[in-house]
């Protein structure tokens, strides 16, 4: 069977390569079209542009038989004529595939064969135009040189589609480390806005504590000495009364001093399955009567969790809890405090759960100061809680199942025993004068 193929002649040679035009974005049309182009001009029965891929494989990516592929139809180059191409860099042609068993294996039903290599500017080979006769066919010069100039329109436009993919990648990945910054830079602010305000609120309660509690002090001693002589009935009652609302506003006192000063106090390691246990315990033996018969269970983790804080605050945080959960649970049911192992992140956790029977809390709103769904809360405690948690630059969170069951889980940076305090003090200190780096910039 010999060759019957019609070439283009020059004139419209030109003209079909002038109408091929890449569409950024619509690159397999565009090489279909190339596929297509090169059919026509060089009078093949079918012609393909394959795409190399990393595993030594190649994508059928432009077509000019639609469908005789099935898309991106995947063959091994390993023994085809393709791998020649590939292996050479160099064009490479099949007159007679059955003549020249060594060439390479070839699809069913064609003998002839013509491929170049698709080069970028850099001389890196992405693939083939690869052609197609089913009888035995001779290619020429011209035919080698109508290739190249096809192949270089092909992998020009396969090039600008994957810059054009790498830039948009590499724009949406700008886009998240922008916005991931912007929310640590606005997250950095609001964290120092806050430490600003509450120096500022500890700055003044501390004055107005003073002003209040040494009149306090000396009412209550009045109170008390008024308590010790023979009254009336009537008068003892309203006596009593002032000595609860003096204990009382001596209380809130000592709540509004903690909750502007959560960080006060030197910072040293803290062994928190001992401080719970110990805590738990004291808690227990205080609190008998209190809270009827209810108990607290505790449940510490068999390794060794430290943090580096000030183990007052702690101990003010484990209360407060503790205090809360017993509060808000109905007598009889379980509250539990357990310690969790150290996560990946380095934090260690306290959680403590109780059950709340059918009221449904507002989890939200119960860290924000004043707020109390008990009648004679100050609404200070679980806020006293967040600031000390906020100052180890830790975590809290409150959480309601629909069983009723309450969970209150903070998570501190953890630390290794001997920890320098110093250091962390330090580190503290130089985290926050950044932040107020920041604050200036953004302000």
């Amino acid at each position: 069977m010999q060759c019957s193929r019609h070439r283009l002649p020059t004139e419209e040679l030109i003209g079909v390569l002038a109408c091929l035009e890449y569409r950024a974005g619509d690159l397999g049309g565009f090489l279909d079209e190339i596929a297509q182009g090169f059919s026509r001009v060089l009078g093949v029965d079918w012609s393909v542009v394959t795409l190399l891929e990393r595993d030594q494989r190649y994508t059928v990516a432009g077509d000019s038989a639609a469908g005789r592929t099935n898309g991106e139809a995947l063959f091994n180059l390993h023994g085809t004529v393709t791998a020649h191409v590939i292996d050479s860099a160099e064009p490479y042609c099949v007159a007679d595939a059955r003549m020249d068993p060594e060439s390479g294996s070839m699809p069913a039903g064609f003998n002839a064969y013509l491929g170049v290599p698709l080069k970028t500017a850099a001389g890196e080979i992405i693939g083939t135009v690869c052609s197609f006769v089913r009888s035995v066919c001779q290619f020429d010069e011209r035919d080698i040189a109508v290739a190249r100039v096809f192949a270089a329109r092909a992998a020009a436009a396969i090039e600008q589609h994957r810059s054009t993919l790498a830039l948009a990648a590499y724009n949406d990945q700008l886009e998240l480390a922008i916005e991931r910054r912007t929310s640590e830079l606005r997250a950095a602010q609001q964290q120092l806005i806050q430490r600003e305000r509450l120096a500022a609120i500890g700055e003044f309660s501390a004055k107005i504590v003073h002003e209040v509690r040494s009149p306090l002090s000396t009412m209550m001693m009045a109170l008390d000495h008024l308590h010790q002589l023979e009254l009336p009935q009537t008068s003892k009652r309203r006596l009593t009364l002032a000595q609860e609302e003096a204990g009382r506003l001596n209380r809130l006192l000592g709540e509004i001093l903690s909750y502007a000063t959560p960080g006060a106090g030197r910072r040293e390691w803290v062994d928190v399955n001992a401080l719970v246990q110990q805590t738990v315990a004291a808690f227990n033996d205080a609190a008998n009567g209190r809270f009827g018969a209810q108990r607290i269970s505790c449940r510490c983790d068999i390794g060794r969790p430290g943090v580096t804080a000030n183990p007052d605050k702690l101990r003010q945080l484990l209360i407060n809890l503790l205090s809360n959960a017993c509060d808000a649970s109905p007598v009889g049911t379980e509250v539990t405090i357990e310690t969790r192992e150290v996560d990946a992140q380095g934090m260690m956790g306290i959680c403590i759960s109780n059950h709340a029977g059918d009221i449904r809390l507002e989890c939200d709103l119960m860290s924000e100061p004043f707020y109390s769904t008990k009648p004679q809360g100050t609404g200070l405690g679980l806020a006293i809680v967040k600031g000390i948690v906020d100052a180890l630059q830790g975590s809290f969170s409150i959480v309601q199942e629909l069983t009723g069951r309450v969970t209150v889980l903070v998570m501190l940076p953890a630390s290794a025993e001997g920890t320098d305090a110093a250091s962390i003090d330090a580190e503290s200190c130089h985290r926050e004068q950044s932040l107020r780096g920041i604050s200036c910039v953004a302000t």
